[in-house]
């Protein structure tokens, strides 16, 4: 059974930025990764009433207090590192974003039909059907039947079933599927939109760049980004 997760990322400086990352990972991997997930978690001493989510890396203000941002970096890391092995990628992310979008639930289901397309591998053969599990953090613009209409013709034609019902789900410690798309949408967005705020560069005098927070934000996202070893690009 293929596993597929979503989450969408945005940026509260460029309001027209929207980003979408899938994380795919066959049933097989999804155990050992989970927990994985939760052993890093314990680990740094992250409690088991509070999600892991990417806006927690660079912010000591969110989630526990007693776990630095340098710390946070580190779980990140190592949580990254739990979907990939040496023989094969464990799990499959898959990012669009958009610059320009005017319509955010417009752009999520755009989004959602490009992801699934290029993501799921079509079925040969006239055996049976592989079955497809579905979930996707809550978002209060956009309901089940508006992702339900997206994905069931594209997981039709790709020679699949969806398994009983998709899930919206309100991200949480246990929705480690959602969790992981959304660690990688968020490093995926501050590297698209610190990259692109040419004000930003302008106004950091050479000498300061090295200590800037936003740009060492920048440089640990790019390196974090790295750990993922199969990842699809492209802008819609």
């Amino acid at each position: 059974m293929e596993l597929i997760f979503f989450d969408e990322s945005g940026d509260s400086k460029f309001k027209n930025y929207f980003g979408l990352c899938m994380a795919v990972v066959n049933s097989s991997h999804y155990s050992s990764v989970k927990r994985g997930f939760h052993s890093v978690l314990e680990k740094y001493g992250w409690p088991k009433n509070q999600e892991f989510k990417g806006s927690h890396i660079f912010s000591s203000n969110r989630g526990p207090q007693g776990v630095s941002t340098d710390q946070r970096v580190d779980m990140a890391g190592e949580i990254l590192d739990l979907t990939s092995s040496r023989k094969n990628s464990k799990f499959r992310f898959f990012y669009y974003r958009n610059m320009e979008s005017s319509d955010h639930k417009v752009t999520y289901l755009h989004g959602l039909q490009k992801a699934l397309n290029k993501g799921i591998k079509r079925k040969k053969g006239s055996g049976h059907k592989e079955i497809v599990f579905l979930s996707y953090d809550s978002r209060s613009d956009v309901s089940v039947s508006d992702v339900r209409d997206i994905a069931i013709p594209v997981i039709s034609k790709k020679r699949l079933v969806l398994c009983e019902e998709l899930v919206m789900a309100d991200s949480n410690y246990h929705t480690v599927g959602i969790l992981l798309a959304d660690i990688v949408a968020y490093l995926a967005s501050r590297i698209d939109t610190i990259s692109n705020d040419e004000g930003l560069f302008e106004q950091i005098p050479e000498e300061e760049r090295e200590k800037n927070g936003k740009l060492r934000k920048l440089r640990a996202s790019t390196k974090l980004i790295e750990k993922v070893k199969k990842i699809g690009w492209e802008t819609i």
